[in-house]
């Protein structure tokens, strides 16, 4: 038996197999344009929300600025945009949809942020939720802590 053609050719089986699985993925998973915040998690193991009714998101609440709606807006942007595997999807006044890829497996996430204006205030709310499974291993709430934080020091 010749070892150096079985182990030349387990890496290439390898990576086209890899290859695969990304698309499969990313065929499973496509861009869905959301107009509006999500009212509630649709399966409580795969998101994270902070919002009217929180899911996971512990110790966090719906974050309140002293600024308005449009400045709020385009310093989220901005955070977003300094994330390298996130992209916004869709984005109106007082809404952002944007997406994530996780790293290795590269797992569509969607985070919806909604920004509005109550008791003078402008307040943030945010979910988090991935596109397939039924489990996240808590990416999903890793992000909407980083977000949150980031969102929160803009004060």
């Amino acid at each position: 038996m010749d070892l150096s053609l079985e182990y030349g050719i387990l890496p290439f089986i390898i990576i086209i197999g890899y290859l695969i699985m990304i698309k499969t993925i990313y065929f499973l998973a496509p861009d869905k344009k959301w107009i509006k915040f999500p009212d509630k998690c649709k399966i409580n193991t795969n998101c994270t929300r902070v919002a009217d009714i929180n899911n996971r998101g512990y110790g966090l609440k719906p974050i309140q600025l002293n600024d308005t709606i449009k400045n709020i807006q385009e310093k989220i942007i901005q955070i977003i945009k300094n994330r390298p595997r996130m992209k916004i999807i869709n984005e109106e006044k007082g809404f952002i949809h944007a997406s994530d890829v996780t790293s290795f497996f590269r797992f569509y996430d969607d985070l919806a942020i909604r920004i509005f204006e109550s008791e003078n205030k402008v307040n943030i709310w945010l979910q988090s939720q991935s596109r397939l499974g039924l489990y996240d291993f808590n990416v999903n709430e890793k992000r909407v802590q980083e977000i949150h934080a980031k969102i929160s020091a803009l004060a």
